[in-house]
């Protein structure tokens, strides 16, 4: 009987010794989860009688694809809201109306004309997909960027090109770590 005592008495202390090295173990990197940098992401419409289907624009939703798994440098999540594609004038009273912190716009911009990259003019069309970073509460623009659409992928047959939302992707990423 007291050699079943002992042995009981063992066992529930090794296995509250467990729960508390794990609890120890574990605590730290709960209690450092980052809060998530929330921000509102919206593709603008050239003219009002402009409508997508899907509602968000084909450029909001493959970003929002791209960028909703993605994390900050430091580890911090995106928390994004896409909105319905807006015309340019449309887009500051919703973005006020959500209160959202940081707005992602994206622009579709095809026939450029004359385009300076990397030193160097295309004198073909030049068709592309232009972000800005602003800061909802104030209007301030924080970043820019574009990113090229290769003849061939001008008139996707499913949504917008691979590679340059991807592109467009990882300059909005590097925008956004600059935040935190």
């Amino acid at each position: 009987m007291i050699a079943d005592s002992v042995t009981l008495e063992t066992v529930m202390f090794r296995r509250l010794s467990a729960a508390a090295v794990l609890i120890v173990l574990s605590g730290p990197p709960l209690l450092a989860q980052r809060a998530p940098l929330s921000l509102c992401l919206v593709q603008t419409r050239p003219y009002a009688s402009a409508s997508y289907d899907p509602p968000a624009g084909p450029w909001a939703i493959a970003m929002y694809d791209l960028l909703s798994a993605q994390k900050l440098g430091n580890g911090t999540p995106l928390r994004i809201t896409v909105l319905a594609a807006a015309t340019e004038r449309d887009v500051p009273p919703e973005v006020r109306r959500l209160h959202c912190p940081y707005v992602v716009q994206l622009r579709y911009h095809g026939d450029l004309g004359d385009l300076l990259l990397g030193g160097h003019t295309m004198k073909e069309d030049a068709t592309s997909v232009l972000f800005t970073l602003w800061n909802g509460a104030t209007g301030k623009t924080i970043a820019n960027g574009a990113s090229l659409i290769p003849p061939e992928d001008r008139y996707p047959s499913n949504g917008a090109p691979a590679a340059a939302c991807a592109n467009l992707a990882q300059q909005i990423l590097k925008s956004l770590d600059k935040l935190r």
